[in-house]
């Protein structure tokens, strides 16, 4: 969940960073480097290229990305971009955005969009967003989920129908600090974390119910909340204190089919490191995270299974860490973020890269800064 934000503009960052967005005209350009094959066939990445008043959405084959298809161009408020869910479901991608004419501060009304790259096909379902906060999709990708906020801390979490467009509050809440969606789980129940100065709680809600507390998940502010593909878990990141200082570290619940949520913490990779933007894989079985760089200058992300089996290190940058963005849906690659600094509070430059677990990387070049949102399947 975003606690940051980037710049003038409003991508979602990895808490805690602090990066100038590149804001540069021009054509978004994808090539490989470091040698080998281009990735294989099987996924298509989705990606925008910012710009000042204009995002341009294109697709692109990851096993030949010079290969672009122009989508649809997003017009903005001047210096925001838009802010996509985390991944695609199926064909569709969605997002918020500032429209031309609104006021530019992260707290002003945002438009919910839902664009399907197949037809190009784009539509606004709601003029209300949390510019901030992700919109997600439902299991079945036939729903999103998104916040909506006003004056006074009030906020609602509301759920939109894609077929009918019908809007329903599941969840209202005043608050300082927020509610956040998490997802819906298996059983379609939304689950969110409640923030507060106790810290952050797990709840589930269903239309016209109370919320449950499935669990007290920390005494302190989380992030980063996942919920896996299957919706039978979910993953975050708490700080702790480790060896003097205090970290963010990967989490996990397993969602019984009671509804009880139980903490399940997979095996650390590191006592003491900092890690950023875990990301479930497709099969729901690990969690890749990002770690920190210092002291040793270059970290690569690692694949957490959560059933305690031994991590998987990916392939290190040359200097610098990770931040995983998502993996394809055949399992074989990660886009990611690298940073060629050493931690958050050092980041460096900011590139994207295709990762495979057979330890090849591939750069994700663009004359603009490019924006993920998500990978979807090529028939």
């Amino acid at each position: 969940m975003p606690l940051a934000q980037r710049a003038q503009r409003a991508l979602v960052p990895i808490a805690g960073l602090a990066i100038a967005a590149l804001v540069l005209a021009g054509v978004v350009l994808l090539r490989a480097r470091d040698g080998g094959a281009p990735p294989p066939d099987g996924a298509t990445l989705v990606l925008a290229e910012f710009g000042n008043t204009v995002d341009r959405i294109v697709t692109a084959p990851a096993n030949r990305p010079d290969e672009r298809t122009p989508v649809v161009s997003v017009e903005h408020v001047a210096g925001w971009g838009i802010n996509p869910s985390p991944q695609a479901a199926g064909t569709l991608v969605a997002f918020t955005v500032l429209p031309q004419g609104a006021m530019p501060q992260r707290d002003s009304p945002a438009e919910l969009r839902l664009l399907d790259v197949a037809t190009g096909a784009l539509r606004t379902l709601a003029r209300d967003a949390d510019l901030l906060v992700p919109p997600l999709f439902d299991q079945a990708g036939s729903a999103l989920v998104y916040r909506a906020s006003s004056q006074g801390g009030q906020q609602a979490l509301v759920r939109v129908e894609l077929h009918s467009g019908a809007l329903r509050v599941l969840h209202r809440a005043e608050s300082a600090f927020g509610s956040f969606p998490v997802g819906f789980a298996a059983d379609d129940a939304l689950l969110f974390a409640s923030l507060s100065t106790a810290g952050t709680d797990l709840y589930r809600v269903r239309a016209g119910e109370a919320p449950q507390l499935l669990l007290h998940a920390s005494d302190q502010i989380t992030r980063d909340w996942r919920l896996s593909p299957n919706g039978r878990a979910v993953s975050y990141l708490e700080p702790v204190l480790l060896a003097e200082r205090v970290v963010h570290r990967l989490q996990v619940l397993e969602l019984g089919a009671d509804g009880a949520a139980r903490p399940a913490t997979p095996p650390a990779d590191a006592p003491t490191s900092e890690q950023f933007a875990p990301v479930w894989t497709p099969d729901s079985g690990a969690v890749t995270v990002g770690r920190e760089a210092y002291p040793q200058r270059r970290a690569g992300a690692v694949t957490v299974p959560v059933d305690g089996s031994m991590s998987r290190p990916l392939a290190p940058p040359a200097t610098g860490f990770d931040a995983p963005l998502g993996w394809s849906p055949d399992g074989r690659w990660l886009a990611a973020r690298s940073f060629d600094g050493v931690t958050a509070h050092e980041p460096g430059t900011e590139s994207m890269v295709l990762i495979s677990e057979s330890g090849r990387r591939f750069a994700v070049v663009g004359e603009a800064e490019l924006i993920f949102l998500g990978w979807v399947h090529r028939d």
